[in-house]
């Protein structure tokens, strides 16, 4: 019969045991996972793109983030995510486009849910929602209507109805057929949707548009002098800080 002793022996050792092999599974099935989602970088999704007409290249700043989340970096993977939005902008075919941003969104999300940050993650969450939506159904004709309901909006200083109209707008918009006018509207939406956060005192989202603007427009020519000088003074000790 076995002693006291060796019963706690064995437990220990089954508990090691146990714990050495839920290790090894978990590096298992990470391995796997960074197999996988290799193999979709370097074959499927180019496929994918090159059948929509698509560069491929327009999607390396999706996949590094997507490889710095699965490492746990998720503040590296912002910037990057940031730049991807612009990215998925130019995909000329709309359902690869729509997708494509969705995922883009849904990484954002991802992202912020883990640094804590819920208001992101939620603003993040409803545009992947609304772009899924809208991949179901025709594409909208009357964007830059709603886009200039929106500026019409925050000068009358209605800046929570300017909020809803330009967070719909960045969602109709993606529906213009032509690149450089789509990223244009999306660029100015961005700016307004920055300046009105500003009027409602929601610095950090403040901040958060600017930096996706940088993303694409490093000296913000895109917003002209319509930014408040507020802003400008924001933009300048953003660049102080070398946080954008």
């Amino acid at each position: 019969m076995p002693t006291r002793s060796r019963l706690r022996r064995l437990t220990f050792l089954g508990l090691a045991a146990s714990l050495l092999s839920a290790a090894g599974c978990a590096v298992v099935e990470q391995k796997s996972a960074d197999t996988k989602r290799g193999l979709a970088a370097r074959v499927t999704h180019p496929v994918r793109y090159r059948v929509a007409g698509a560069d491929p290249a327009l999607r390396a700043n999706l996949d590094r983030a997507l490889d710095e989340l699965a490492a746990g970096n998720h503040r590296l993977a912002l910037p990057l995510l940031n730049r991807a939005l612009w990215d998925m902008a130019r995909i000329r075919k709309r359902d690869l486009r729509l997708t494509e941003t969705v995922t883009v969104y849904d990484s954002l999300e991802q992202a912020y849910v883990a640094m804590g940050m819920t208001e992101l993650a939620d603003e993040a969450r409803r545009m992947a929602k609304g772009l899924g939506e809208a991949a179901g159904r025709e594409p909208a004709t009357r964007a830059t209507q709603l886009l200039a309901r929106a500026k019409e909006a925050y000068a009358a200083a209605q800046f929570r109805e300017a909020l809803r109209r330009l967070r719909q707008a960045l969602i109709e918009l993606e529906d213009i057929a032509d690149v450089e006018t789509r990223v244009t509207y999306l660029a100015e939406t961005r700016c307004y949707l920055a300046f009105a956060y500003f009027a409602t005192r929601e610095r950090g989202l403040v901040q958060v548009e600017l930096r996706r603007l940088a993303a694409f427009d490093p000296a913000f020519a895109v917003c002209g002098q319509d930014a408040p000088p507020g802003v400008r003074a924001l933009i300048a000790e953003l660049r102080r800080n070398n946080d954008l």
